[in-house]
């Protein structure tokens, strides 16, 4: 047989050569790659397949697309298979590992431990399609870059799918100690901006500063949105939950493709906790920093510059039984001394004047002489009406110089605590010569 060996102009990715394998095999026939059948007098040819190489080629691998098989024994890495167009670069067989579900959060480990198998098939863009952090991968970034495969991930979505620690119930409480201990693992799917839209504050400044920001990020990620559930009012602390979704790519818009058939709602505070806060927040037992800057806090917390509604509706009407039991420090974002009391003047149950009136205490003409002991039990409850001045009338040595002093009162242990209280009645302190 007159036989000549085909041309190509551009390498494919076999990296097969019939001129050098006649060379070097002295005992093989065209029919031993070609043939049909084995057993046939005349051959019938028929393409080369990669069992026929395997039979002959003493290989581990069970079967060509197999875990376990070394692409780089019979191919060529895609970049360097010039000769392949768009449509077959497309159409290249996907092996039954990349069809699993727990594929997608397994590949990694895989990449890592063999990034030639993937080159075969893979470049570097096929990769930053979907990983945030592509730029810094030492697996991804050896991988080259092609244009044919950045033409056919052009205008497709990213796919994530979420992790099995992020489908705890307290995940959205509990995950900064992850992040701490491996920002790298969040840098996969997340940019800094995504953090950023529950982290406000300065609290995980640090922390942040290690994920890719917009310019460094190779793939949109999973975005995380502020919403609220229907039937709640704006910036309320019991309604702020988190959406996660994926986003399009970078450079176009089109359909967004999910891992999860719905998005995932993170509810990040309790219900009621704007009313409860106050103890976790002093407990330490959460950073509110973490999430939120300190103006967040101190529109409420520091005067009448209220912008979130955190009282139900019709509250004035019935907020005195609530103001008694102290269930909540009134102090924390009203100015009591102003505040309460002219309201209270208007509806006539405070003095219209600095003079003494029994108008609060239920009108006991003996009250001047029992107050004494309900104060030192709750002082703020006078603050609601009383400044300071209205009590040094009596009480100082400018004053009717009547002792505001239980009969207990250590005055060397106040003054070492804080010698200049003792000053705001006193012309001096009263235990020094």
């Amino acid at each position: 047989v007159t036989w000549t060996a085909p041309l190509q102009k551009a390498p494919g990715l076999l990296t097969y050569s019939h001129t050098q394998h006649v060379t070097t095999t002295k005992v093989a026939a065209c029919e031993s790659c070609h043939a049909m059948t084995d057993a046939a007098p005349w051959m019938n040819v028929a393409r080369a397949t990669p069992e026929r190489c395997m039979s002959c080629h003493r290989h581990d691998a069970t079967a060509h697309l197999a875990e376990s098989t070394v692409c780089a024994t019979c191919h060529r890495t895609l970049a360097a298979a010039t000769g392949l167009s768009d449509q077959r670069v497309g159409a290249l067989p996907k092996p039954p590992s990349h069809a699993r579900p727990e594929w997608i959060s397994a590949h990694g480990a895989k990449a890592t431990a063999s990034i030639a198998n993937c080159a075969t098939c893979h470049a570097r863009e096929s990769c930053q399609r979907c990983h945030v952090d592509g730029a810094r991968q030492p697996a991804i970034r050896a991988l080259a870059t092609d244009a044919r495969v950045a033409r056919l991930v052009a205008g497709r979505g990213a796919t994530y799918a979420a992790p099995a620690d992020h489908r705890v119930a307290k995940f959205a409480v509990l995950h900064g100690a992850a992040a701490r201990t491996s920002i790298a693992r969040c840098a996969t799917c997340h940019a800094r901006a995504s953090c950023e839209t529950c982290h406000t504050g300065d609290g995980s400044r640090e922390v942040l500063q290690k994920l890719p920001d917009a310019g460094e990020a190779t793939a949109p990620g999973v975005k995380l949105f502020h919403t609220r559930p229907a039937g709640l009012p704006d910036l309320t602390l019991a309604s702020l939950t988190v959406v996660a979704r994926s986003m399009p790519p970078l450079s176009t818009q089109p359909r967004v493709q999910l891992h999860d058939t719905t998005r995932r709602v993170v509810r990040v505070h309790a219900a009621g906790f704007a009313r409860a806060h106050g103890a976790q927040a002093a407990s330490g037992a959460s950073t509110c920093e973490g999430c939120h800057a300190r103006r967040f806090c101190t529109d409420c917390h520091a005067g009448e510059k209220v912008t979130r509604r955190y009282h139900a509706n019709n509250f004035v009407s019935t907020h005195a039984p609530q103001a008694y039991r102290r269930e909540t420090d009134c102090s924390s974002c009203h100015s009591t001394e102003a505040f309460c009391r002219d309201c209270h003047r208007q509806v006539g149950i405070a003095a219209t004047s600095n003079t003494r009136s029994t108008v609060f205490h239920n009108a006991e003409p003996l009250w001047l002489l029992q107050h004494g002991k309900a104060a030192r039990q709750d002082l703020k409850s006078c603050t609601t009406c009383h400044q300071q001045t209205y009590c040094m009338q009596c009480h100082s040595q400018v004053g009717s110089r009547i002792s505001p002093h239980g009969p207990a009162f250590d005055a060397a242990r106040m003054s070492r605590a804080n010698p200049r209280l003792c000053l705001y009645c006193h012309f001096k302190n009263p235990l020094t010569p």
